[in-house]
């Protein structure tokens, strides 16, 4: 064969789309250079530096595939729907509130910034994660305190009652609830007050001061009275999911009932559902 003929058979397009059917080639990683093939035995291998090549099977291995950028933002066009734009974190702001709807970016806060919506009627928002937002898991109804119960007073970790295991006015008592969430934000519940001996106050917290609000008021002896309890848990030594409860002007037994707890991750609750 002369070598002019060799030279048009290698530039022929239908022996070019011969030679792609007989094997799929993978794309060399961007910016390093390592390219892989896979597919059939003795294929084809891209040469350092060659694309992605669409519509085909791309397989870096073991390398990694890395997309470099300058500081303007990187747009990966797709003809079926929006396009992702990867954003530096550091210009994010503010021409991310004026972005294409599919718009997804990071800010330097680890916020994921959504633009939602069409471009004619666009809606920004931010999407769920557990580095910001908490999640509510509801839990079986569990009887965490009850002071008339030596079993159901075994959560106090800090604090006195008195000698008919009543909260005294004045002195707060910790019920640490570490067995049944990992690193809790809050609980949801009821709390009972009973076997009081006059008018008084109940407030629930989770640590720290205590605060001027009041969870449960009474007005005389004997009677029985609940709410809804919905607060912050606290953090005390080496108790970090800790709930405070202090009378005010008469002793009373206490019950706390849970029914849910707010969480980063339902992974944290260590009850039920949760787990």
């Amino acid at each position: 064969m002369t070598r002019a003929s060799q030279q048009d058979n290698d530039h022929d397009p239908k022996r070019r789309r011969l030679l792609r059917r007989a094997a799929t080639v993978a794309a060399t990683t961007a910016g390093a250079g390592v390219a892989a093939a896979v597919g059939m035995p003795g294929a084809a291998q891209a040469a350092p530096g060659d694309n992605l090549i669409m519509g085909t099977t791309n397989d870096a291995g073991g390398a990694s595939t890395i997309l470099t950028h300058t500081d303007s933002p990187l747009v990966l066009a797709n003809p079926a729907g929006a396009p992702l734009r990867l954003v530096p974190s550091s210009g994010l702001y503010p021409h991310v509130l004026d972005s294409e709807a599919g718009t997804v970016a990071v800010d330097d806060q680890g916020d994921l910034f959504v633009r939602a919506g069409t471009d004619a009627n666009p809606t920004n928002g931010w999407a769920w994660t557990s580095e910001w937002a908490t999640t509510s898991v509801a839990v079986p109804p569990t009887r965490i305190l009850d002071t008339r119960d030596a079993n159901l007073r075994r959560n106090i970790v800090s604090g006195s009652l008195d000698s008919l295991n009543r909260l005294q006015p004045g002195v707060p008592i910790v019920l640490a609830l570490d067995p049944y969430v990992r690193d809790g934000y809050a609980i949801k519940g009821n709390v009972t007050v009973v076997g009081m001996t006059g008018a008084g106050v109940l407030t629930v917290w989770g640590s720290g001061t205590k605060p001027t609000a009041s969870t449960v008021n009474w007005a005389t002896a004997g009677t029985i009275l609940s709410n809804f309890l919905f607060t912050e848990l606290g953090a005390v030594g080496a108790y970090r999911s800790v709930l405070t409860l202090q009378a005010t002007s008469s002793p009373t037994h206490a019950i706390v009932d849970m029914t849910s707890l707010l969480v980063g991750h339902p992974s944290q609750v260590l009850l039920g559902g949760g787990a």
